[in-house]
């Protein structure tokens, strides 16, 4: 009964990010005025003679954390055969999740962020959480761990899941 499906053309695809979002704009708003003083702090002596390292040393950890969090991504797709979802920077490669290793599916009007701890890539023991600002989350549960998953497109999401079950209802 896949055939069908898959000649329809039932995918989704999804890539979320960190980028124009409240996240980036707060880590400038932080960043500026941080490098701002301890340059003014430098250059009236307060901060010594190797003042200069101190601001280096802040400058790299703030450039890194930003970039790390502007390159921070969600790829998500599902079609006729299950999920796969890829996290770059951290997991870089394509995991998979076949139907038939999927327990339960759902899409939830929820963003997420109370539930699961605040916005990026949650790890807890039984759960895993890759959190954007979406309104609706896709939970999956396998017989080994949770994952959720932020969505932009719920009504497509839930198109494809009600299809696996009339393919494994017929």
């Amino acid at each position: 009964m896949l055939g069908p499906l898959i000649s329809s053309g039932m995918v989704v695809n999804e890539n979320l990010d960190l980028r124009g979002t409240m996240v980036m704009w707060a880590i400038i708003l932080l960043e500026i005025p941080t490098l701002t003083l301890l340059t003014v702090l430098y250059f009236t002596g307060n901060l010594g003679e190797d003042g200069w390292k101190v601001i280096l040393f802040v400058a790299v950890i703030m450039i890194a954390a930003f970039t790390l969090l502007m390159n921070l991504r969600l790829r998500l797709r599902i079609d006729p055969y299950g999920l796969a979802f890829q996290n770059p920077p951290f997991l870089n490669r394509w995991k998979k999740i076949s139907i038939p290793e999927i327990q339960s599916i759902e899409v939830k009007k929820s963003d997420g962020m109370l539930e699961y701890g605040g916005v990026g890539v949650r790890f807890s023991r039984k759960t895993t959480a890759y959190l954007f600002y979406t309104d609706h989350i896709l939970i999956v549960q396998t017989a080994k761990k949770k994952y959720v998953f932020s969505t932009k497109k719920p009504q497509e999401v839930e198109a494809i899941i009600q299809s696996w079950k009339v393919s494994q209802s017929d």
